[in-house]
């Protein structure tokens, strides 16, 4: 069983480490950073005061070959840390309205560190951390459990979180995956959904749907065996990255108009754009300006349509089969989304919407909007 040992360092000494990355957050274990601003002030204002902010867990995990140093990984404590050296960094103020204290509001309020006195940084930077240092014999499997009882009744870790603890080279593909531009661009995560790494898992089930077509994903079993089976010799693994490039690349030309990208921003149809995306690849199917445009009218049409209004009884026999195709969708993404026979229905639909319509079905396309509109 390994040990550990109560510990303090200065402020000064933990950011000279994380500066010079002899103190690092390891990235496959750790959940990523979930503090907002709020947060970050009022640890701030904690060590401004000279309270005690909860301790930090350390463990010196290797050496760096090159220059001998011991290279630290941060266990517990990764949110602090950083909040801590983008605050000397200048990178945020000390928004008042975040302030508890009122002799903090009177003395630090709206300051950024540059803006402190002198003698009011000489503190800062002496400020004792409460570090445990685990004993360098513990394992990687000691750490990672540690982390995870650590965080049990702070922040309960989600299961992309958990799997993230597992290296491997399907990991690697999904985080590669989740860092593409397109998802910053075009906003579809928001900032919530980045640090539960919602988007990591979201681009694992991109890689899914590239390896194995449509499937069902009601529960963890698919992303947990693929991290599980494909953490060594994943040998499609080039293969299945790029068919995904490629459809983002479409992905980007599809997303042409704000109606569209709104639509895309629900994850439930971004899956099913992404569907489609594969399928063009797939049957050399070119993203023309048709195609583009038709997908927007389909979008226009769902935004408008109400399962509850049912406008039926108002339609000739053409626009009645769209509206039927609008309501099978719609139920697609209400309920079971995550069901293969539902994926399913929505996939064909906007297929059909997109590639198959008749020059009279696209005119009904229109008067159907004009119905849907009058509602």
């Amino acid at each position: 069983m390994f040990k550990f040992s109560p510990n303090q360092k200065t402020i000064t000494s933990v950011v000279e480490m994380f500066s010079n990355e002899t103190l690092i957050v390891d990235d496959s274990y750790q959940r990523r950073s979930v503090w907002n601003e709020k947060d970050k002030v009022r640890l701030i204002e904690t060590i401004l005061l000279n309270l005690v902010m909860p301790e930090l867990f350390f463990w010196p995990a290797d050496v760096n070959p090159d220059t001998g140093k011991m290279i630290t990984h941060i266990v517990d404590g990764q949110q602090r840390i950083k909040a801590i050296v983008s605050f000397v960094n200048n990178e945020y103020k000390l928004d008042c309205k975040y302030l508890l204290d009122s002799f903090a509001k009177e003395n630090y309020a709206d300051k950024f560190f540059k803006d402190l006195e002198p003698e009011q940084k000489r503190l800062f930077w002496g400020y004792n951390l409460m570090v445990v240092d685990i004993d360098q014999s513990a394992t990687k499997k000691d750490i990672i459990s540690m982390f995870n009882r650590l965080n049990l009744t702070d922040y309960n870790l989600n299961d992309q979180e958990k799997r993230n603890s597992k290296s491997g080279e399907f990991a690697e593909l999904a985080n590669e995956i989740a860092q593409n531009d397109i998802w910053e661009k075009y906003s579809l995560f928001s900032a919530s959904d980045i640090r539960r790494m919602k988007d990591v898992e979201f681009s694992a089930s991109i890689i899914l749907l590239a390896k194995n077509g449509i499937i069902d994903q009601t529960d963890q079993t698919a992303l947990n065996n693929a991290y599980d089976n494909f953490q060594t010799n994943y040998k499609d693994g080039e293969q299945d990255k790029e068919n995904v490039l490629n459809a983002i690349v479409t992905l980007e030309q599809l997303l042409a108009t704000d109606d569209v990208i709104k639509f895309a921003r629900k994850k439930t149809q971004l899956y099913t754009i992404f569907c489609v995306s594969f399928y063009m690849h797939r049957e050399k199917v070119d993203c023309t300006d048709d195609c583009k445009r038709n997908l927007q009218k389909f979008v226009q049409l769902y935004s408008k349509f109400d399962n509850d209004n049912d406008i039926s009884s108002r339609l000739d026999e053409g626009e009645k089969k769209l509206y039927e195709l609008l309501k099978k969708h719609k139920l697609a993404s209400s309920e079971g989304i995550h069901k293969h026979v539902n994926r399913m229905i929505r996939f064909n639909v906007m297929k059909k919407f997109m590639f198959e319509l008749s020059p009279e079905e696209l005119i009904q396309c229109d008067s159907l909007a004009r119905k849907l509109n009058e509602f």
